[in-house]
């Protein structure tokens, strides 16, 4: 279950002691680009609100999404290669006073600038020009000024064995130009790389993460010849983010990282000793993304960080605030998997820092919105993990304290609280009940909690049984109960008896749990007796109570035509217990085996496909003396041999083999 637990920002001053809380909403701000894998976000085109440009994985591109009235973002496709894109970043490389883009055309082998100028609309402004065409895989690219002349340079990085390098671009009268290229020893690649100035000589270094068993945090370090040696200060860490900030305000810069093969964020502090790691809370599967910003706006720097996580979860994008003793506090804004490239910066422009973050599984471009201000409430949304639709009535109740709200038809709901911590409960007749746990309140400030709930959705392959049966004869028939929803489907089910007034049908199992995305069987058993009454006509109905909606209970009418058996002689029973042969033999999808017994004990009667493997239980129970019939229904079974076998409790058995074509 994804859900989003988002808590709220205010400075509240009680004495020296400053109380921070923090809520981050989120929205989709940007789609159907592709797979985005980085984003950044600036002023491109000088009207004072922030676009967004977009690199994407398959097939590799750059879109700018250009800031509209009405909050809106206006698409325009700006490059598309023949194949697979990395990274981005943006700046003055032309020093014309307006920003441009570089990015990473990873497959092509190309490092393309996207040149901003004079024109009308977005198409017409950013003009394409290669910067290389004779790279290996780059991957990672950075706008910084290295070269310490004021001026925008660019630093990418190359993968892939035997290639690993740091290629340094310096900007010269305007010109991006190649002038240093270092290579990485080892099947190790550089996926990440930041500027600072970590040895405090003036002079900033640049910090590259390496990526390998034995990578970690590699410096190149300007040389008095005016080239760069490259050392591994930090070793043995597969890194592949990297950002330096001084975070416990003591002069010196930090390190932090992404350290991707154990899962975590991890911070180093410079020491005499050399780089110390700190430990940091939580834990963000497969982290890709870091930066530092003081998001609480209470002097103390804190992270954030996208996790790229495996399969369906895992991953997301989380926050760690931190605290006035130096500590920081690790609080996840989602766990949904494919998060890649993220960026601190103010979007909507109200004074505090938002978080962009890209997801190349979803497509999307979410907007982790910072909040700050607003009166003591929980305020979220309750939507289908699915298919994301409100569920209007939905009922959240913070469980400590009874206090509880209805979601509208937008999904919405709102809660007056008191300052504590709470655990939040979404329930509703046709969704799995859902939980948010550790919600934080604080007075003067918001709380953001969302739910996203699942559902079982119940599929029947009939929706009433008209059915052919043999007088004074069992006869069974398997009805396949289909979940097609997200949630586990309870049900149970009974026969109500309309026609003659008897016990001639049962079913069986009389309750059945069902995960989501898999099927069960309910075994209807027939036996009607026409002898005395000449009653043809035997009618019911199956009851269905189940937790899937919009109808909890379904009934499904039963219509049973007896064909009446040739009279028996006064006494005249089976002589030979055994199982005739069965019909229709080949079937698709259901077989009737007839059975006769001679002898009254335990009986069962099993399906084995050819490898000896039990397919099915049609019967187990006791049989008294008569004649029998039995059927199966094979619809979710592998064409092919099957055999049916009767035995006994005293041992002995009989078979009769089966054929099933489809």
């Amino acid at each position: 279950m994804v859900l989003q637990l988002l808590i709220g920002l205010l400075i509240l001053l009680s004495g020296t002691e400053a109380l921070h809380a923090q809520s981050f909403t989120s929205r989709v701000v940007a789609r159907d680009m592709g797979e985005a894998l980085d984003v950044n976000a600036h002023d491109y085109d000088g009207d004072g609100d922030i676009d967004l440009m977009v690199s994407t994985w398959s097939a590799g591109g750059v879109y700018y999404y250009e800031h509209g009235p009405l909050d809106t973002l206006v698409q325009t496709e700006l490059y598309v290669s023949s194949g697979a894109g990395r990274l981005i970043d943006t700046g003055d490389f032309d020093h014309d006073g307006d920003l441009d883009v570089v990015f990473a055309s990873f497959s092509e082998d190309r490092l393309i600038m996207l040149t901003n100028g004079p024109g009308e609309t977005p198409a017409q402004r950013f003009s394409l020009r290669f910067l290389s065409e004779e790279m290996h895989k780059p991957f990672a690219v950075l706008a910084a000024d290295f070269s310490g002349d004021q001026l925008t340079d660019i630093i990418t990085t190359e993968v892939e064995s035997a290639y690993e390098a740091i290629r340094l671009y310096e900007q010269i009268g305007g010109d991006p130009t190649e002038i240093w290229r270092s290579t990485i020893s080892g099947a190790r690649d550089p996926l990440g790389v930041a500027t600072a100035d970590i040895d405090h000589d003036g002079i900033d270094e640049i910090l590259v993460a390496v990526a390998a068993e034995d990578g970690g945090l590699f410096v190149m370090r300007r040389t008095q010849t005016g080239g760069y040696a490259i050392s591994q200060d930090i070793p043995n860490v597969y890194l592949v983010a990297v950002a330096a900030a001084d975070l416990d305000g003591n002069g010196d810069l930090d390190v932090v990282g992404c350290d991707f093969s154990n899962s975590q964020v991890r911070r180093w502090e410079k020491t005499s000793n050399g780089w110390t790691s700190r430990p940091m809370p939580g834990t963000l599967i497969h982290p890709r993304d870091v930066v530092v910003a003081d998001f609480d706006a209470d002097g103390l720097l804190d992270i954030a960080a996208t996790g790229e996580g495996t399969g369906a979860s895992g991953g997301g994008v989380a926050w760690w605030r931190q605290t006035t003793a130096g500590t920081f506090t690790f609080q996840s804004l989602t766990s949904t998997s494919g998060f890649f490239g993220l960026e601190a910066v103010d979007y909507d422009r109200d004074g505090d820092i938002d978080i962009l973050a890209a997801n190349y599984l979803l497509e999307q471009i979410f907007l982790f919105a910072n909040q700050m201000g607003t009166p003591t409430r929980i305020i979220g949304n309750v939507t289908g993990e699915r298919g994301g639709e409100p569920i209007e009535g939905a009922v959240v109740t913070a469980i400590e304290t009874g206090v509880s709200a209805i979601a509208d038809a937008n999904g919405r709901f709102e809660l007056g609280m008191i300052e504590g911590t709470f655990t939040l409960r979404a329930q509703h007749p046709c969704w799995d009940s859902t939980f948010v746990t550790d919600v934080l309140t604080v007075e003067n400030d918001t709380t953001y909690a969302n739910f996203e709930m699942r559902r079982p959705v119940m599929d029947l392959p009939v929706t009433s049984l008209n059915l052919f049966v043999q007088n004074g004869r069992l006869s069974t028939y398997d009805l396949s109960i289909q979940n097609t929803g997200d949630a586990t489907l309870s049900l149970s089910a009974e026969v109500e008896i309309v026609a003659p007034v008897s016990g001639w049908a049962s079913v069986s199992p009389s309750g059945l749990t069902v995960p989501a995305g898999q099927n069960g069987m309910l075994t209807l058993s027939f036996t009607p007796d026409t002898t005395n009454d000449n009653q043809y006509d035997y009618l019911g109905t199956l009851m269905l109570h189940t937790n899937s909606c919009p109808d909890t209970v379904f009934e499904m009418p039963l219509v049973l035509i007896v064909l009446d058996a040739p009279e028996r002689k006064q006494g005249i029973l089976p002589t030979k217990t055994g199982l005739a042969p069965a019909f229709p033999n080949p079937f698709n999808p259901s077989v009737t085996l007839p059975a006769d017994i001679a002898a009254g004990q335990e009986y069962s009667l099993r399906i084995y496909d050819v490898l000896g493997r039990e397919a099915a239980v049609l019967f187990e129970g006791q049989l008294h003396p008569g004649s029998y019939e039995f059927s199966w229904n094979a619809a979710h079974m592998a064409a092919g041999r099957y055999v049916a076998v009767l035995r006994a409790a005293s041992g002995a058995s009989w078979d009769t083999p089966l054929v099933l074509i489809k």
